[in-house]
Parts: C-alpha cells; structure tokens; sequence
C-alpha cells in the first residue's frame, strides 16, 4: 500500500497553506481562490520584478498588469465583452498572449485557446466550435483567419490599447467557465475541453504544492528552514518552450510562474543553440521539454561553452524519457532536480508526478498519483481491477473538465459517473506509481506533439490519387517518435514528393510523416473492412514491403 510523503501530509494538514476539505463530493484546497482571477491580482505584489523576457522586450509585473488592465478595459467598454462569453486567443507564443489572456478573465470571458500552428480553416472551426464573439490574434494568424472566412470581428495584437478606463472586473463563481483547451480528436476535428474556474485553481495549486515539497526537502538537506532557503535563492526563471495554447504552457509554466513571482524567458521558435545562450544569459533556473529538446541540448555544438550552472529543476513533459537520456542529463546536471509526470488536456494537467529521489527511485514509471486526484485501473466491464492489474486508466478529482463544449456525445461517452475515462492503458504499483503501457487512442507522441492518426489520414485521404492510406509511429532516438504514412495509389505518377508537399499544404507541420511508403498492392483488411495496421508497421520495422 502506498505511504504518503509525510512533507505533502504536513502541507495538506488543518492549518496549513493546502488544507484540505471535502466539497461537493470531491478533495478541494480550503484556501483556494474563488476564481482565476483573484489568484492573477495576487500577482501585483511582485511589481518591479521582472517577468517576461522576449528578445528586446522585457516587462515588470506592474507594465505586464498596466497592459492587462488596458486590454480588459477595452474588451468590456469598447468590445462589450459580457461576463461568460467566449473570446480566442490565436497568436504564437509572445508578451502579448499573456497579456490577452489575463485580459479576458479580468473582464469576465472565457479564454479560448487556439491551436495557432493549424490553417486557417482548422483555426477558424475552433473558433467557431467554441461559440466566440470575438478573436485577438498577431497579424499572421489575423491574415489566415480573414482568407479562411472569418466574419467574426478580430483585435489585432498590435492594437493591444495602452490605457484604459477604469472598470470592476465582474466575480465569477468557482464553477462558472474560465476557458478552453482543445484536445485533438480521432475524427479529426478538434474537441474543446471547458474548465470551471475550480479546475484550473485547483490545477494550479497542485504544482505549487509539489514545488513547495521540493522546497522543504532542499532545506532539510543544507540544513536550513525554508523561509531562509527562499531568501538565499534568485529568482526563479524559467525557460518557455511549450506552445501556450496547451495546458504544459499555459497552467504548468505560465500561470504557475506568474501565481509565485518568478520569470519567464520566451522563444520565437526552438533552437537548442539559442536555448543554451538564454540559460546562461538569463541565468534560468528551470527547465521544462519534451525528450527532443533535452537531446537537443546535450548535443548542440555550443554546450561545451555555456555557463549552465543556474539550473536546478529539470522536467520533461509530453511523453516518457528515455532512460538513457536520463542518464546523460544526470551525469551532465548532477545538482539538478529532475522530475517527469502524467496528465492530460481535461484534468487541467497533471494526474501524476515525481521529482528528484522520488522519480529516480523508478523512472520508468509516470510519477506518482497526485494526493488531490483519484484513480482507478479499469477493466473491459467498466469494474476496477485487481492491484498491479493492466486495464484502462480512469480519473475523478476538482481538476476535471465539465465537458467538451457542445459535444454532450462525446462527453457522455468519456465519463462512468464521476469518473473520466482517459483511454490510457496502465497500472499502478504498491507504490502509487502509474505505468503507462499503451493507448486506446490511435495516436503517436512525436516531439512531445499529440499526433492523432486518424485525422492525418483523413486529411491525405482528400489527395487525388490516393486510394488507401494508413499511418503509424515508429520508435525515433530524437523525437520519441517519429510518424510513417503508408499508402495505395490510383496511379504510379504521384511520388513521395508529391505526398510531402500536399501533407504540408494541408495539415499542421508537425502532424506532416516523416515518410511516405507507397505500396505496389492492396493492404491487408480486417472482418470490418479496415487496414490491418498492425501488419503493415510489423512489415515496416522488419524491412518488408508493405
């Protein structure tokens, strides 16, 4: 049976900072916000602090508030944004989408966070999905959605207004709405997850609980309290590399930085080399990515002559880390605390987590089973299996979703009860450490990116001269996993070639395989009609023709 971390138990106490209470059937924290934007107002305290750092631009607390303040402003007199309407975010990561997003929960909205990689189309059927009133998005994103047919009226970023008049940010309830992320779906068309306020407050207060379990053990170790460890240290930093349209981004690095008066360094676009002139430059002391990017760091050209030492937390995200990357980032960072974790678009982040000693212990697990979430390990017959058992992994807790907003099938569909169905296949040791053994959902996790087959296919299934496609991830030293299209055609005029640019026309960049195997012959279908995959990735790995 697991033993609970005595430090987590002392913090959850009567009394203490994350009391915990029982409300409405569920675990929530006694002090808690009661909604996201009172834990946002908190953050004027830190003032003259510095907190976003974007190439030339840099922004205090109080410029970073002033601007947010502005934009709410605007948004209520200017834009008649009402309390529980639903505005988007459509930008890449910058200065400007935290100050938008700020902006609508002070003026009541409901933030809905767009995928900003996908075209013009898929962005506007978010949009539109999601019943917004109103759009702010940069001037590349503007542009795509304006060819793509929106008629909804747009804020460009380079509007963002620089004052504003005064005005009472409207109380929203614990359970009202606060926002939207979109989780891909198998059909193809993306799927809004709505979160209360509740979920994302209670989200937020799980990472801070387990930073402030970190903190403690790091005093107990120099033998100091921790009121004087948090004076010795600088401030934290943290490097941002998480598109901010995730909950990663959004709630586990933004909100979480924002809610402990740290700052957060930005980037335009990945680059391992730039990364390492960042962390020495801004002296970051945390550093959170997907596998890719930690190989990618320990192999740029320029990590032999960077000054790396103000770095003290190391997580990976996204998908599994390789042990032997693991062993690499240990022996290159050995002060570091290093931690990994399990969660998921609709529980508002994580369900597990582990971080120094605890995730060393076993690395190979997913951490271990938050305190304020509950799981069970779930059979075919919908009953929890027996302890150490494989089965489907369900989820109940404050952190979950309400729905998929106007889906009520598909919502219906995710949930027993109380509890969320996650389509992970799993277990879970004596311990509480969860194992992630496979997935339900036909989908491949490429660079930390949720690559869901069936929409890929669906979108090269439009080509002309395709008549039969499948798709498929294979093992990949860099990505994890990289994707694999195989495919009959109408004709042998069409090359790979061909394949390639038409994928990138259509689809995100990510989502774009990495190879396209064209077949000379039928695949293999199953009783239903349908391909075979399984066969045909043996086929691949075994160096046959499919």
């Amino acid at each position: 049976m697991k033993q609970a971390d005595p430090i987590i138990q002392a913090l959850m106490s009567k009394g203490a900072p994350f009391e915990v209470i029982e409300n409405d059937g569920m675990r929530v924290f006694k002090n808690a916000a009661a909604n996201l934007a009172d834990v946002l107002n908190r953050s004027r305290y830190f003032g003259a602090a510095e907190f976003i750092v974007m190439g030339q631009q840099r922004l205090t607390y109080d410029e970073f508030f002033l601007a947010a303040d502005s934009l709410a402003s605007h948004l209520v007199h200017d834009q008649n944004v009402d309390s529980g309407q639903s505005v988007a975010i459509c930008m890449k990561n910058s200065p400007e989408w935290m100050i938008g997003f700020v902006a609508i929960i002070f003026a009541g909205g409901v933030a809905v966070l767009i995928n900003s990689r996908g075209s013009g189309e898929t962005m506007r059927g978010a949009i539109e999905d999601a019943d917004c009133e109103l759009v702010l998005a940069d001037a590349r994103r503007r542009d795509k959605l304006i060819e793509a047919g929106l008629e909804l009226p747009v804020l460009s970023a380079d509007d963002f207004p620089k004052n504003g008049q005064d005005f009472t940010s409207p109380k929203r309830l614990s359970t009202d709405l606060s926002s939207m992320f979109f989780t891909s779906g198998t059909t193809g068309r993306a799927k809004a997850a709505a979160l209360s306020h509740r979920a994302l407050v209670t989200g937020m207060m799980n990472t801070q609980m387990a930073m402030a379990a970190v903190f403690q053990k790091m005093a107990t170790g120099y033998g100091i309290d921790v009121e004087t460890l948090r004076k010795q240290m600088p401030q934290g930093c943290s490097l941002l590399v998480f598109p901010l349209f995730h909950t990663s981004g959004c709630t586990a690095v933004f909100l979480t930085t924002m809610s402990t008066g740290g700052k957060l360094v930005l980037m335009d676009r990945w680059d391992s080399n730039k990364a390492l002139e960042l962390i020495e430059k801004e002296q970051i002391t945390t550093f959170g990515g997907v596998p890719t990017m930690h190989w990618d760091l320990l192999h740029a050209s320029d990590f032999e002559t960077r000054d790396l030492s103000s770095l003290m937390s190391i997580s990976c995200g996204g998908q599994a880390l390789p042990l032997n990357l693991l062993a690499e980032i240990r022996e290159t960072f050995p002060r570091a605390f290093i931690g990994a974790g399990y969660g998921m678009t609709e529980t508002s982040g994580a369900i597990s987590q582990a971080n120094g000693e605890a995730f060393l212990a076993n690395p190979e697990a997913s951490g271990q089973v938050l305190p304020m979430m509950d799981v069970q390990i779930t059979g075919d017959d919908g009953k929890p299996v027996a302890s150490g058992d494989v089965g489907e992994i369900w989820t109940k807790g404050a952190t979950l979703m309400d729905g998929y907003y106007g889906r009520p099938d598909e919502t219906a569909k995710s949930f027993s009860g109380p509890w969320f169905k996650t389509g992970d296949i799993g277990r879970i040791d004596e311990n509480g450490y969860i194992y992630i053994v496979d997935r339900k959902t036909d989908m491949v996790i490429s660079g930390g990116e949720n690559i869901y087959c069936a929409e890929v296919e669906q979108s090269l299934g439009k080509h002309p001269s395709v008549l039969e496609v499948t798709t498929f991830g294979v093992p990949d030293d860099r990505l994890g996993e990289r994707l694999v299209a195989a495919l009959v055609l109408k004709d042998g005029t069409t090359t790979a070639a061909d394949l390639t640019a038409f994928a990138k026309a259509n689809m995100g960049g990510y989502k774009v395989p990495t190879e396209f195997i064209i077949s000379d012959h039928p695949f293999a279908l199953n009783a239903m009609g349908k391909i075979e995959k399984h066969k045909v990735r043996s086929a691949y790995l075994e160096g046959q023709d499919t």
